[in-house]
């Protein structure tokens, strides 16, 4: 059964690399907490619903299917129960070809984030039941906001490249679908303790009703999770509940999810200087909290809560004909906090003590603020008429609004005066509309040849506040249409063989603070690309191999080059001509009965064809331009390889023990688009150890101890970072700033890593009723 599941089908400074600064994302109010019951039909009746029927009513259009052209990777809730103990979603998918993880806090607890074929989070496409996850104004992918959905999902696909059509911005890089439409037959109840390194700790109680009469399920889970981090103060805690309210008949059937999260995190988002990342002793530092006279400060938390409300009905009309209909209204409210020393009345529209002078400057504490209000409708009409090539004809889409607000308070000031208690410093508002439509065709031409056409519209306009070209602050509107086309064909061309070919282009816009931050006049343009997947796949009965070849070719791709534009603020420019190329390889084998090894690697090559960096000149004032030929993209390993080792100890009616060893390593990967060996992140490998022993008969239906070991041999190693690069003849600021090094003749960096955790414990007791 291992094999049998393995495949699936081949298919600055306070700016992180990946948007963890919440300043991008949108928030919302609080709302009354609303539940009712619930979901999805089927064509079976009740009495003859098996647990697969169950467990797939949801009609995913955005997902890809067995023997699609699309290279992707299945987690089905019994892998992920496997592994998953308290680390975030990012960590799970640690095994998927091509994707680096990271964590801030260093224990993929918190805040986390994940890299696919080197495309940063906002390029990664996320669904929540087919309904967009990423956030709709920074695109950025926050999994701290839901903490512990790991546990309620029944699977998640992972389509590499630009995948089929999904809802929300276009995939640049990988999807990421997750299912949550679980439907259990019987009751249950599981209690789930977690304890390890570090102060992690886990505690989750999920119960489920089954069907009762047949036809209505209802389900909760409230987990709670904290972790006093790797990372000095990189505190974390984090509270969810999940509620599930199903009803199903012969034709139809409705659901009804309410997901909340809430977390309170210790920012670690600086990273720790690069004069400490060596030093045993240091490279935990946070300088979060800071600037603060003496002790850190206490409150430079970032505080979010975000509630998901999703409503997905289907209707059953015959054989050939089905109808899904989702909606979502998703809200969140919240802030991270700042004590912020040495700042300027004017940069607050403030007076201070001693009169309006500019040139007092005074310790404060903000909190900067967002809103928001995301909600639409997505669906999904499917037809396979009995016509020739028997087509499967899927016609979907979706509308969706983004509201929110972004506002900024001073909580606390030594010598602001004459303004009322968290005053507001500055308040703009933004709407986005997000609709698209698309058609999807599945035909087989027969001797085994099956293809797949899918043609996309999507349209997108965003109104909010920005700059005229004279620099006047007012409303801005920016309105966007796109095409994205795909198409692809697999061969079936043995009983142990398929080949495939993939052809697809996505086209994204750029985020808000590419537009907020600028004028018209140095707006950037919207990215485009095309992606050419090719790829063979085998499956014997001992052993499992794929290959799958990549080219990710890219018109006006977004990256820094150390630029200011015309209001001031560093900008993404649009790199004209840049590409990733690679080879992406899986296998599986059995070695004996109870002995299996799995491993995947992939080789790839990233680069910009022509690249000019700005560079700031201190002594100067102003930027010295050097221009850079056939450089690496950032955050890029050019290899990526992991294996696993499994062995089923012990198996029997009441009893089962296995061990697993990994290790996977990450070659080095650019903090920029200059390919410079002073500011890279170095190559590294890493060993996880995990033992699972499943009892049955002993207490409730079923006891499971999960006890890992990770980072096994110590690997001292950082996943992340960022940097900044200037030039000054007459300033050194090494002595004055720990983040800065000297690169070369007067020629200095300021450079932060997120190094992970060294060798570190993880203990879980389930106990499923």
């Amino acid at each position: 059964m291992l094999l049998s599941n393995f495949f699936t089908g081949c298919g600055a400074r306070l700016a992180p690399p990946y948007p963890s600064l919440k300043g991008g994302r949108t928030w919302c109010r609080a709302w009354p907490y609303a539940f009712f019951g619930v979901l999805f039909p089927i064509v079976l009746s009740a009495q003859q619903m098996d647990s697969l029927a169950l467990q797939t009513v949801v009609i995913q259009a955005t997902r890809a299917q067995l023997g699609s052209p699309v290279p992707h990777t299945n987690l089905s809730a019994a892998a992920i129960a496997r592994t998953y103990q308290a680390q975030d979603i990012p960590f799970i998918l640690s095994g998927v070809p091509s994707l680096v993880e990271s964590s801030d806090g260093g224990t993929g607890v918190g805040y986390t984030g994940l890299r696919i074929r080197g495309s940063d989070p906002t390029r990664v496409n996320v669904t929540l039941n087919g309904v967009p996850l990423n956030d709709a104004e920074s695109q950025g992918m926050y999994w701290v906001d839901l903490p512990d959905l790991a546990a309620s999902a029944a699977e998640i696909q992972v389509q590499r490249g630009v995948g089929t059509s999904t809802n929300g911005a276009g995939s640049f890089g990988a999807t990421v679908n997750i299912d949550l439409s679980r439907v259990e037959a019987d009751p249950f109840a599981t209690v789930t303790n977690t304890f390890g390194s570090f102060g992690t700790r886990k505690h989750s109680a999920y119960v489920g009703t089954g069907l009762l009469a047949g036809k209505v399920a209802f389900t909760g889970r409230i987990s709670t999770i904290q972790s006093d981090g790797y990372i000095d103060r990189a505190s974390v805690d984090l509270n969810s509940y999940h509620l599930t309210g199903t009803y199903i008949d012969q034709r139809q059937s409705l659901q009804a999810q309410l997901l909340s999260g809430h977390e309170i995190t210790y920012q670690a988002w600086e990273g720790v200087p690069a004069q400490y990342i060596d030093d045993k002793n240091l490279r935990h530092i946070n300088t979060a909290g800071g600037e603060k006279p003496g002790e850190p400060y206490a409150d430079q938390v970032d505080d979010y809560t975000q509630r998901h409300l999703l409503l997905h009905y289907k209707r059953v009309f015959s054989e050939q004909l089905s109808l899904q209909l989702n909606g979502h209204y998703t809200q969140g409210f919240g802030f991270y906090e700042q004590y912020k020393a040495d700042q300027y009345a004017p940069d607050y529209g403030l007076l201070t003590q001693v009169g309006d002078s500019l040139q007092i400057p005074t310790d404060l504490v903000r909190r900067r603020w967002l809103d928001n209000r995301f909600y639409g409708s997505t669906f999904a009409l499917r037809w396979t008429p009995e016509l020739r090539w028997s087509p499967t004809l899927l016609l979907g889409g979706a509308l969706s609004r983004y509201e929110g607000q972004h506002f900024g308070e001073v909580i606390w000031s030594d010598y602001f005066v004459g303004e009322p208690k968290d005053y507001r410093y500055y308040d703009n508002q933004a709407d986005k509309r997000d609709g698209n439509l698309f058609l999807k065709t599945e035909l087989a031409f027969g001797r085994g040849l099956t293809g797949l056409i899918d043609l996309q519209v999507r349209r997108v306009k965003y109104d909010f506040n920005g700059f005229a070209n004279d620099l006047r602050p007012v409303d801005q509107t920016v309105a966007l249409l796109f095409f994205n086309p795909k198409a692809g064909l697999n061969w079936h061309f043995s009983p142990h063989c398929d080949a495939y070919a993939f052809f697809g282009v996505a086209n994204r816009e750029p985020n808000r603070d590419d537009y907020t931050q600028s004028t018209p006049a140095s707006r950037p343009r919207a990215e485009h690309m095309n992606d050419l997947e090719v790829g063979l796949k085998t499956k014997r009965s001992r052993w499992n191999a794929s290959a799958n070849i990549y080219w990710m070719q890219y018109r006006d791709q977004l990256a820094l080059d150390g630029r200011l534009n015309d209001v001031g603020a560093s900008i993404r420019t649009n790199v004209a001509d840049s590409y990733r190329a690679g080879l992406e390889l899986e296998a599986a084998v059995q070695i004996v009965e109870r002995l299996i090894l799995t491993a995947n690697a992939a080789f790839s090559r990233n680069k910009v064809t022509t690249f000019t960096e700005y560079r700031d000149n201190w002594d100067t004032g102003g930027q010295d331009a050097i221009t850079y030929t056939h450089t690496d993209l950032a955050f890029s390993p050019n290899v990526i390889a992991r294996a696993e080792l499994g062995w089923t100890i012990l198996q029997s009616n009441t009893q089962t023990l296995a061990v697993s060893l990994a290790g996977k390593y990450v070659g080095r990967q650019f903090l920029d688009l200059t390919s410079n060996a002073n500011t890279q992140l170095p190559a590294y490998f890493f060993s996880d150890l995990r033992l699972n022993y499943d009892l049955t008969k002993v207490a409730g239906r079923q006891i499971s101890l999960i006890l890992a070991v990770n980072n096994l041999f110590d690997a001292r190693y950082s996943s992340n970072g960022w940097t900044y690069r200037y030039t000054s003849a007459g300033y050194d600021g090494r002595p004055d700033d720990p983040y800065t090094r000297l690169e070369g003749v007067s020629t200095y960096n300021l450079t932060g890593f997120f190094p992970q955790a060294g060798r570190s414990w993880m203990g879980t007791v389930v106990l499923k009723f």
